[in-house]
């Protein structure tokens, strides 16, 4: 005979679906309470969002964000994947405006009674896209929340859905490089990437999420084609190096004194933490092999100047940085600096050549960016400024006219001659001879150019006895 009581086991399943544990059948007990507290953000902390808390059997419990985008909520239920949803809202964004967020979403893993901390932003909107995915692949739910979680931790270097990022702007002087900076820094170049294609982050993470929520992948293929964010074209290289030089980006672009800046306690940190994302093997990217992050060192070119110089000289290139950083120029002469200026990415140095003694000087350009990487040149600078020096050694008259020949004396050497227009001929011996018309004019001008660009001009009367400007 079958002594189970069909009643009572259906009394059982209310009660337990209900939130209550069986005690005593006048008096069942409620399931212990847990503290559910998170952090909704987007392109900054969202305010004013409404946040509600769901289960397996519905939603248990709903609150709303205050202006710091935080939230606490007590639940009851039993072990469980929890969903929790955050809609409305807004952050400031760049500029000081007000941008309204996106729907954000997160899962977690949730033990009866315990507490726990969560993060709701574009990240974990993703990964809840991803689990539907799975789920709708056939995926069992609790095996395609830890499919999800793992792939995005694997991406990531953390937990995205239980790990409190700390965003840049509340860092301060923390003396390392931990998963809540990292998560950070990580929505920061996010949201940096949104606003350099003209977009919000809001739209972006949108985007994200129709991306990996299409067929499981983020290539920036949705369910109507190629995806943006904003003028971007998307694709798993987009995901991978572009947040990671973004990252590297907003860490540049930190207060020196800061634990994200670039230089600074982390800056090492920073750059091997960049190339793990860029050369990620997720499964959120599919079978994309990963790419070499950086795909080159920095380098620097600069633009031929003249082999003697005087005067001003503008000393110009352009540099090419692997992680798109800022890039700090210095020009020195002699070892010593003379002038630092930022490449955006080309640059122009004014170099007064008056400042320094004829002769050849060592020119010295160097690039470094925040993440340390180096370029650097050495070459020579030659400088005159000295006017050349002529003397005349012969006066010869000639069928046509008149012979003149004479000496020179110049650093960079005279390249050009001339008298009263009529070219002479310049020797490499530091010799000049030409011949004049006649009759000869009250005086002749005779003109030296040398090398470097010096020019002096002579007035010489030949129309007398003596030698108007004899060689000694």
């Amino acid at each position: 005979m079958n002594t189970r009581n069909p009643t009572l086991w259906m009394i059982v399943a209310g009660l337990a679906l209900n939130g209550c544990r069986l005690g005593s059948p006048a008096s069942p007990t409620a399931l212990p309470s847990g503290l559910i507290e998170g952090y909704v953000v987007s392109g900054g902390p969202v305010a004013g969002a409404s946040v509600t808390i769901t289960g397996p059997e519905g939603p248990l419990g709903a609150t709303r964000t205050d202006d710091s985008g935080r939230f606490a909520l007590e639940v009851q239920s039993l072990d469980a994947t929890l969903e929790v949803s955050a809609s409305g809202g807004s952050y400031v964004g760049a500029g000081g405006a007000t941008v309204t967020s996106s729907v954000l979403r997160g899962i977690f893993s949730y033990q009866n009674g315990s507490g726990v901390q969560v993060a709701v932003d574009p990240l974990t909107t993703a990964m809840v896209a991803y689990d539907g995915y799975l789920r709708g692949q056939g995926t069992d739910v609790p095996a395609a929340a830890a499919q999800a979680r793992g792939a995005f931790v694997g991406w990531l270097g953390f937990d995205p859905t239980t790990t409190q990022p700390v965003l840049p702007a509340d860092v301060g002087t923390a003396p390392t490089l931990g998963v809540d900076l990292r998560y950070g820094l990580v929505l920061a170049a996010f949201s940096r990437l949104a606003r350099a294609n003209a977009t919000t982050t809001a739209s972006a993470a949108s985007v994200m999420t129709d991306d990996i929520g299409y067929d499981g992948v983020l290539n920036g293929v949705g369910a109507n084609g190629p995806l943006r964010f904003g003028t971007l074209p998307l694709s798993t290289s987009v995901y991978r190096q572009g947040i990671a030089e973004a990252l590297l980006q907003s860490a540049a672009a930190a207060k020196p004194v800061s634990a994200d800046a670039l230089p600074g306690p982390n800056a090492a940190a920073l750059l091997a933490y960049a190339k793990t994302l860029a050369q990620s093997t997720s499964p959120v990217f599919g079978l994309a092999p990963a790419p070499t992050f950086p795909g080159s060192s920095l380098s620097l070119s600069l633009s031929p100047w003249p082999a003697w110089t005087h005067g001003s000289v503008t000393i110009s290139g352009s540099t090419s940085d692997p992680y798109g950083l800022p890039v700090a120029v210095t020009i020195a002469i002699d070892h010593k600096p003379y002038q630092t200026l930022t490449a955006a990415p080309a640059f122009a140095f004014v170099v007064n050549t008056k400042a320094f003694a004829d002769g050849t000087h060592v020119l010295s350009v160097s690039a470094d960016d925040a993440a340390g990487e180096t370029a650097s040149y050495d070459g020579p600078l030659a400088v005159d400024n000295t006017p050349p020096l002529a003397c005349l050694s012969v006066i010869q008259p000639t069928l046509g006219g008149v012979l003149l020949a004479g000496s020179w004396q110049d650093l960079s050497g005279v390249t050009a001659a001339s008298a009263d227009g009529a070219a002479l001929s310049i020797g490499s011996s530091g010799t000049w001879q030409g011949e004049v018309p006649t009759p000869l004019p009250p005086s002749t001008a005779v003109t030296f150019v040398d090398a470097a660009g010096n020019q002096r001009d002579y007035s010489w009367a030949l129309d007398g006895q003596s030698n108007p400007a004899p060689c000694p």
